[in-house]
């Protein structure tokens, strides 16, 4: 593999969206970030891109921050951008072996094609889910999960919502009406849904790297028509819930949400702009991508609107021991050392 020059890049984009790739993995994306990236091609005999992956070098996402002081970078992804890692042209021969092959082949180039870093850090794309030539070159792998309501399913998905989130709906639509919400205000300006999301961050306590370049990163999405902002204000004007969903050919994702700290323990006002998201992007002819959770309540959230479960898969490597020790501490410190022994989760069925 080799660097793709600059130039090149908007044939870049076209290959991923003709091929087996995501909005995240298109070079504007990683533009509209200001970010400093490569991508990394194959071409074939004909000097059409056959593979590649773009490739940004940062710090460990989550990492404990006394590691900078070690200088541990890597290869990971930008903010809100939930892929990254190789995609590839499907192979042009018949029969599932050849296939197979053809899968393995091109990750296995493209892994070959990394730079040397202190760590790897993949979030592969559904459609990427072969996952031994990372096993064969030491990296770990974890299974995340994620929900999706499929772009045919347009007049019957309300049919698998949860008993809960159906009572939860109509709950919110009662709440808008006694309360004086506006409906839903479509491709606001970022700064009028710059308060719900800001408090959201507090009160989950975590936070946006770059989020003061979101403004331009959300220019730039709506500029490629690749995006929707969504927003509820109170009676008075102000913002008490907004969330964006992006797009790319065959997909919508669920990216950012947000809700005033006020009405948060108590509202269901979030539900009307996911009603509007999933119908925004079925009617597109898209699937839509709740984009994933692993904490509880939101991971009970998604599932209530009855999607499809969907794995996807996670590949890490760390040949820096600093970065290794220090990655292994945080996962320690955060997941492993719980005050319960097990956590039973709260379950809803239908």
């Amino acid at each position: 593999m080799q660097a793709l020059d600059k130039n090149r890049y908007d044939e870049w984009d076209r290959f991923v969206y003709a091929g087996n790739g995501a909005i995240f993995h298109t070079s504007w994306w990683h533009k509209a970030w200001g970010l400093d990236f490569e991508i990394h091609v194959l071409f074939d005999e004909n000097g059409e891109i056959q593979s590649g992956m773009p490739v940004y070098v940062s710090r460990f996402p989550g990492m404990p921050r006394a590691l900078n002081l070690f200088g541990v970078k890597g290869l990971t992804k930008p903010p809100l951008t939930p892929i990254n890692g190789p995609i590839f042209r499907a192979c042009s021969r018949p029969g599932r072996p050849s296939i197979y092959s053809h899968a393995k082949k091109e990750i296995l180039c493209s892994l070959q094609s990394l730079p040397r870093l202190d760590f790897y850090d993949f979030h592969l794309w559904r459609f990427c889910n072969d996952l031994m030539p990372f096993m064969w070159n030491g990296f770990e792998t974890q299974v995340l999960y994620t929900y999706v309501i499929k772009a045919n399913s347009a007049e019957s998905w309300r049919s698998n919502m949860s008993k809960k989130t159906r009572r939860f709906l109509k709950d919110a639509r009662r709440e808008a009406d006694r309360e004086g919400y506006s409906g839903i205000i479509t491709d606001a300006p970022f700064c009028d849904m710059d308060l719900p999301f800001q408090e959201t961050m507090k009160t989950k306590k975590f936070e946006v790297a770059q989020y003061s370049r979101l403004p331009k990163w959300w220019e730039a999405v709506r500029n490629k028509n690749s995006g929707k902002s969504y927003l509820i204000n109170d009676r008075d004007g102000k913002p008490v819930c907004a969330a964006i969903m992006v797009w790319d050919n065959r997909t919508a994702y669920s990216l950012v949400g947000g809700m005033n700290s006020t009405i948060r323990r108590d509202s269901h006002i979030n539900m009307l702009i996911f009603e509007r998201m999933i119908n925004d992007a079925l009617g597109m002819g898209l699937d839509f991508d709740f984009e994933g959770s692993s904490l509880m309540g939101v991971e009970r959230f998604y599932r209530g609107w009855g999607g499809e479960l969907k794995p996807c898969f996670r590949a890490i490597k760390m040949p820096s021991k600093v970065a290794y020790f220090g990655f292994k501490t945080h996962k320690y410190l955060t997941l492993h050392r719980k005050k319960s022994w097990i956590s039973s989760g709260e379950t809803e069925g239908n």
